[in-house]
């Protein structure tokens, strides 16, 4: 008789399922940009961000504060040719794009969010980078509207300024690029903080630092990179003066009186005083969006200006000859302590050859009007700070999110 065991032993546990099995790591949504999806949220942004009539109410007054401003220009401007009316629209043109598109992008992000539209763009099959094209185009074609209403002013002033068409090009375009880095910048803030107000503030503070803050960076650094000079000015020394020298020097006739002769002393009091070596810091101010855009327009000469067919030096002549001069740096007199020099100056006169001090400086005032344009840091800058800040959206707008801030909706 065979005894059956009543208490069979359990079957061993399976083995765990090989790593294949185990749960996919998720990568997110794809980033690359379409040109189909960026079109789409182009459009899509457009129609929701039309302006309200608060907002064309602003966009008028706008408007009229820059036609009004570049009439009156335009009227008080000398007759003839003359650059002043064009840069000035320029000017304008610049400031309201920078204050326009910023403030558009600032809230695009952020806003959805909080309005529960953002989510529902998010699980279509647009990318991370439409989203991110499509926001950042619908700002700046918004601002980019309002700027052309002022386009027939443009034409006159650009009749009046003895530019070419392709040195106006290049200026505008630079404009425009400079307004989409500020729109870039405005819609970053809006993927980084969760409320509105805090990123358009935050989008405003970025473009004025750029704006006035690398001025000021650019003013007190000089203290860092000065050098400590001695005076070294020369002068008549009048107590050492003949009768007959002394009466010729009272009189300022030479007549009688060689002035190579006369006893000089340098000043009996020597002070010390810096002289800051800006081309150490040129590049700073270089960083400048406005000066970037004054180093793209063309070089007006101080002495074949009107030989050249241009107008007198307006503001972007004069500001690319002061930033030339920062580039240039202090010159071999300037470090040496040489102020004035009156025994030179008399006997300049006195011959009729004019004091070599103005003739000098006349020809460090042609040197920095025609010396080399350098745009290149400006864009630079607008270029790493565009790219940059798409990189961030884009990052930003991907889901799956890793972290969350709190209070934050989604859908």
């Amino acid at each position: 008789m065979t005894l059956v065991d009543q208490n069979p032993a359990p079957a061993e546990a399976p083995e765990p399922a090989a790593a294949s099995s185990a749960r996919p790591s998720i990568e997110g949504n794809p980033w690359l940009p379409t040109p189909r999806g960026v079109w789409l949220v182009t459009g899509i942004e457009l129609r929701r961000r039309r302006p309200t009539v608060k907002g064309w109410i602003f966009y008028g007054l706008l408007v009229a504060v820059i036609l009004g401003l570049g009439i009156l220009v335009a009227m008080v401007a000398p007759d003839g040719l003359t650059s002043i009316p064009l840069e000035m629209v320029l000017v304008l043109v610049l400031g309201a794009g920078m204050l326009i598109a910023p403030s558009l992008a600032a809230t695009s992000i952020n806003g959805d969010s909080s309005e529960g539209v953002l989510a529902p763009l998010q699980m279509t099959r647009l990318t991370a980078g439409d989203l991110a094209l499509g926001k950042l185009l619908s700002s700046w074609l918004i601002a980019f509207f309002v700027l052309l209403t002022i386009a027939p002013l443009l034409v006159y002033a650009f009749v009046r300024s003895g530019w070419h068409g392709d040195e106006l090009a290049i200026v505008l375009a630079a404009i425009l690029l400079v307004v989409l880095t500020s729109t870039a910048i405005g819609l970053a803030w809006s993927s980084l903080a969760a409320r509105a107000v805090a990123s358009v503030s935050l989008a405003h503070l970025t473009t004025g630092f750029l704006l006035l803050g690398t001025l000021l960076t650019f003013v007190f650094t000089q203290p860092l990179v000065s050098e400590s000079v001695t005076n070294t000015s020369r002068y008549v020394d009048y107590e050492a003066l003949t009768d007959e020298q002394r009466a010729a020097y009272d009189t300022w006739d030479w007549s009688e009186v060689d002035p190579a002769t006369l006893p000089c002393t340098t000043d009996p009091d020597p002070w010390t005083y810096a002289v800051p070596h800006t081309e150490r810091t040129a590049w700073i101010v270089l960083a400048n969006p406005v000066v970037m855009i004054g180093e793209m327009s063309p070089i007006v000469s101080y002495e074949t200006w009107e030989e050249d067919g241009r107008a007198a030096p307006g503001l972007f002549a004069e500001m690319h000859a002061a930033v030339s001069g920062w580039r240039i740096g202090p010159s071999d007199a300037d470090l040496a302590g040489t102020q004035f020099d009156e025994c030179a100056m008399i006997v300049a006169d006195a011959s009729g050859e004019g004091y070599t001090g103005e003739g000098d400086w006349e020809a460090e005032q042609q040197e920095r009007s025609t010396y080399d344009r350098a745009p290149w840091i400006g864009l630079g800058v607008q270029g790493a700070l565009l790219l940059g800040s798409i990189w961030i959206v884009i990052a930003r707008l991907r889901v799956p999110y890793k972290k969350l801030r709190a209070g934050s909706r989604v859908a």
